[in-house]
């Protein structure tokens, strides 16, 4: 079976729901929000409200290298959940797509940060070590968005933290089906190849 990789990393913060959607609805804060601190300053393409379809552009910063992406919103759903699709300044909302969803929970607001790589693997050895590795680099790099978002509500750092190394089904529902069976092992070997160089270029969003 060949699938999308990605991850995702949840915490309970003590603070309301509205307080930590003010944060992460807020794209020009993400700089201060990203926990793989490759986010360098946001900007809100044309100044229209945020909704589905709007676009806001990102300066990165990945082992000295500077790009700019390009990001449409895919789900606006104030106060509990918000993602967005990576693309390029000529091609916004091609690749990866990234999310925040919050939910009440116990007296505070259980936050989960998520991530659909673009990145499709056989689920078998050894493209599953492979999966894996991807997905605990990008968790790794999630986690401390989670304590950035407690300390900028002044919550304690989060508790009952979980990871999971697969990508949220509902942002993989926005991806093309995987459903070509002959092409398994062509589609393996390409995206074996992107996903080391991915992980080479990465510092264990």
């Amino acid at each position: 079976m060949i699938r999308y990789t990605g991850a995702s990393v949840s915490g309970r913060i003590n603070a309301p729901v509205e307080a930590i959607w003010e944060l992460v609805s807020d794209v020009e804060r993400h700089p201060q929000i990203a926990g793989s601190g490759e986010v360098q300053a946001v900007t809100i393409r044309d100044g229209r409200p945020l909704e589905v379809g709007a676009v806001f552009e990102s300066q990165q910063l990945i082992r000295g290298i500077h790009y700019v992406t390009a990001n449409r919103i895919v789900i606006w759903d104030p106060p509990y959940r918000f993602a967005w699709r990576v693309g390029l300044p000529s091609a916004p909302g091609i690749a990866q797509i990234w999310m925040f969803a919050l939910q009440p929970e116990a007296n505070g607001t259980r936050v989960t940060n998520g991530v659909a790589l673009i990145y499709a693997l056989p689920t078998f050895f050894p493209f599953s070590l492979l999966r894996k590795k991807l997905a605990k680099g990008y968790a790794n790099s999630m986690l401390p968005t989670l304590d950035n978002l407690a300390r900028m509500v002044n919550a304690p750092p989060p508790d009952d933290v979980r990871v999971i190394t697969e990508p949220p089904a509902e942002l993989t529902a926005m991806l093309p089906p995987l459903i070509v069976p002959g092409a398994t092992m062509v589609a393996a070997v390409v995206a074996a190849v992107a996903g080391i160089l991915a992980l080479r270029r990465r510092n264990p969003h």
